[in-house]
């Protein structure tokens, strides 16, 4: 998108101030606001400006903040709360859907006027732009990256500015690589930072695999948290102590808190620092740790994948003779470790197969019966030498003579030939 004749902000305002006045009365109206009210009035707003063709983006930021002006007159404001957080995130959604596809001299111009605003209303809790900022970085250009971090560094004081801004500035401190000053401004910030504030910056540390800078900000940020007291930032504590060196017994209390909640992903992300040996010493321990809670179900495909991942057959015909009672609805984890099977150990996968067909069979109905011809077509193709064919062939004749009189299932075994 090509910069036009760049319009004064009071031209803007001006233009739109009707509908900026209009959306404001609608937000404070008395009445109860439902989610899907609150939608309509964002999208009223939004259509106000979605026909302005030259450089909308600057219609979108003057309309929000015409709207948050009005807002911090209210004596009420907590009233509306909901409301305007509710309509700031609508207009944020859309402004960063706007602003995508900016050449960048003219991005550089968006950023000024948000970054003006933000350092206007730098110590408002409210204020909109921070989050604004905070849903941009994830898309923000490399380019833009320093922009942001000096034209804070400037403007910005931590010690009285809001602790929103604080996470923001913190935030692009920490993309640009100054990691001291990012935890800095946290510090000299009067607010205290909780867990939940700092999710994306340790996100961050955790995709650059700075664990030793992670600790630090642990020991910054909460001194008087112990092991396992980090909330929403546990996960991100467990796999640093994984990697930096601690004593057994705290590698312990990192998996027993993970058997609370058995992920496989999480699995990976904290196993992956281990050597091969650490990792089988580690699954020998945590799969009967795991068989105590198949009946959780993300305990069980936990379980079925690291089976999977690490070759376990033997234990995984255990798995399937023990635990296996509904041949017909097989998630997509054991499907994938029953291929498996038949594959590497088609020895170990026959008795499954010869279960699952008695088990189908026993039911007597019309839909068990295909399914069980169907599987048993399955197992011939584990018999694969003549001795093996001659075994199955036995096996095919008893099956038949157990079910002699089971009409339905002897006419489903003649339709596929066996």
């Amino acid at each position: 998108m090509k910069h036009s004749l760049y319009k004064s902000d009071k031209e803007v305002y001006i233009e739109i101030q009707q509908p900026i006045l209009s959306t404001f009365n609608t937000i404070t109206a008395s009445r109860y606001a439902t989610n899907r009210h609150l939608e309509q009035i964002s999208k009223e707003a939004i259509q106000t400006i979605d026909h302005i063709k030259n450089d909308p983006w600057q219609y979108y930021l003057i309309y929000l903040n015409g709207v948050y002006k009005r807002s911090i007159r209210l004596t009420n404001y907590l009233e509306f709360e909901r409301r305007f957080e509710y309509f700031y995130r609508s207009m944020t959604e859309e402004i960063k859907r706007n602003v995508a596809t900016l050449e960048s001299n003219t991005y550089r111009l968006f950023l000024k006027k948000l970054l003006k605003l933000m350092t206007n209303d730098a110590e408002d809790e409210q204020a909109p732009w921070s989050n604004l900022l905070f849903s941009l970085f994830p898309v923000l250009p490399t380019a833009q990256i320093d922009y942001v971090y000096q034209t804070l560094t400037t403007n910005v004081d931590t010690e009285k500015c809001s602790h929103s801004l604080a996470l923001a500035y913190s935030y692009v401190a920490l993309l640009s690589g100054k990691e001291l000053t990012a935890l800095s401004v946290l510090q000299k910030n009067p607010v205290t930072t909780l867990e939940k504030d700092v999710l994306l910056h340790f996100e961050l540390l955790q995709h650059r695999e700075r664990w030793r800078t992670m600790k630090q900000w642990l020991a910054v940020l909460f001194p008087k948290k112990k092991a396992g007291q980090y909330g929403s930032l546990q996960k991100f504590v467990d796999e640093m102590n994984t990697v930096i060196p601690i004593s057994t017994k705290e590698q312990n209390l990192i998996w027993n808190r993970w058997l609370l909640s058995p992920n496989y992903q999480r699995f990976l992300t904290y196993s992956k620092h281990l050597t091969s040996s650490q990792q089988n010493e580690l699954i020998e321990r945590l799969l009967p740790e795991l068989e105590l809670r198949l009946h959780q179900t993300e305990a069980a495909k936990t379980y079925e994948k690291i089976l999977l991942a690490y070759g376990k057959f033997e234990l995984a015909a255990s798995y399937f003779l023990k635990y296996e009672r509904d041949p017909t609805r097989l998630r997509d984890e054991k499907q994938e470790l029953l291929t498996a099977l038949k594959k590497h150990r088609p020895d170990l996968a026959r008795p499954i197969y010869h279960q699952f067909i008695v088990r189908l069979v026993e039911k007597k109905s019309r839909i068990h019966y295909e399914q069980a011809a169907s599987y048993i077509k399955e197992l011939k193709s584990l018999y694969q030498n003549e001795k093996d064919q001659a075994i199955f062939a036995i096996y095919l004749s008893k099956l038949k003579k157990m079910y002699r009189t089971y009409r339905a299932f002897v006419e489903e075994l003649k339709r596929i030939d066996l």
